[in-house]
């Protein structure tokens, strides 16, 4: 298992450098070995993800997820999952994952603005714009919201899928 663990690290620099298809492979094959590995499973998504593989990366979220992912790994796993649900237009698969992770994790102030937009893309207008507004109500310029700044200024611009790749 520490050879595993190193490959992961090892894997996850790679990608955090963009070498998506590198870092992929090495998860891909220790995937092979492990596939109900929720951390595994969770570093998997989090590769296809930024590519814009939101499809591909469901279903590693989905996994680890339900392999029981903890902590921090849990509460990105269930906002990417929420988000690229919504990316491929599943609305009502990204407000109910988007909801419970905002359940357990109240203090995300991330989860409430891909929620404003899933509700917005559900036709949910009034409750979208009430959810934006009491996210920049309580957590003006919060941290965690700040990470995903480029996403939203998408988001911002477009905010209907489908999305041009």
């Amino acid at each position: 298992m520490v050879g595993a663990s190193a490959a992961v690290l090892r894997a996850i620099k790679l990608r955090d450098a963009g070498q998506h298809t590198a870092a992929l492979a090495i998860l891909l094959d220790l995937y092979k070995a492990s596939p109900d590995d929720a951390k595994l499973n969770y570093e998997i998504a989090c590769t296809y993800d930024p590519q814009g593989l939101e499809a591909d990366a469901i279903p590693f979220y989905e996994r680890a997820l339900e392999r029981g992912l903890t902590g921090e790994d849990r509460r990105g796993a269930l906002l990417g999952l929420g988000s690229s649900y919504r990316f491929i237009e599943r609305f009502a698969d990204a407000v109910r994952t988007l909801e419970r992770g905002l359940a357990e994790f109240p203090e995300a102030a991330e989860f409430e603005v891909f929620l404003g937009l899933a509700l917005y893309n559900m036709g949910d207008y009034r409750r979208a714009v009430q959810t934006l507004l009491r996210h920049v109500a309580t957590h003006p310029g919060h941290e965690d919201v700040a990470k995903y700044q480029r996403a939203i200024h998408f988001y911002a611009e477009q905010p209907d899928p489908p999305y041009e790749e």
